[in-house]
């Protein structure tokens, strides 16, 4: 795809093509990214009784410079 489009142009517009190109894929993967996070939202919460599977706490009983 960009192999095809550097033909013919200067350099300066292979760079703004470049960029552009960068832009929209980021645009793009921002977009799934948003639409998954929605999609996430929306499902139903999962009762851990359900599953069967439970979340570890871990907690940092360690001093924190007392000695």
């Amino acid at each position: 795809m960009a192999g095809d489009q550097k033909i013919g142009k200067t350099a300066a517009e292979q760079a703004k093509q470049e960029k552009a190109d960068r832009l929209a894929k980021a645009l793009r993967d921002n977009l799934h990214r948003r639409k998954a996070q929605a999609r996430a939202r929306q499902a139903p919460a999962i009762d851990t009784a359900e599953t069967g599977m439970t979340a570890t706490i871990k907690t940092d009983n360690s001093p924190k410079g007392d000695g």
